[in-house]
């Protein structure tokens, strides 16, 4: 099996429709952390009831990775807001399941 080329990580938020998404590319790891949790604060500061996390350009998730995501979940439910994980690779999906966080959060193929 091919291992996805190694790419920085960036993240890109942008707002339509009455959602937020939060688009992260390359390797989520500790490493870029800090930039997609700030991403994702930023997001849900902006008060949109969805927050969409696209995961599609993503090659790489740590458990530093996961944790943002859990977190940025955990402040969404406090809020009364939501946020849906879409698109993510294969591999990335396989991590979702393997730990469960696709049984507790919304994974959906398309951005909502």
């Amino acid at each position: 099996m091919d291992s996805p080329a190694w790419q920085p990580f960036s993240v890109t938020v942008s707002s339509h429709d009455g959602s937020t998404r939060v688009a992260l590319k390359g390797e989520l790891d500790l490493a870029g952390v800090d930039r997609a949790d700030e991403a994702l604060r930023e997001a849900e500061s902006l008060g949109m009831r969805l927050v969409v996390l696209d995961m599609a350009e993503l090659t790489f998730v740590d458990s530093t990775g996961l944790e943002v995501i859990l977190r940025a979940a955990r402040r969404a439910q406090g809020n009364g807001s939501r946020l849906v994980l879409a698109r993510p690779a294969p591999h990335v999906r396989k991590l979702l399941q393997l730990t469960a966080i696709d049984q507790s959060l919304d994974v959906v193929d398309d951005v909502v």
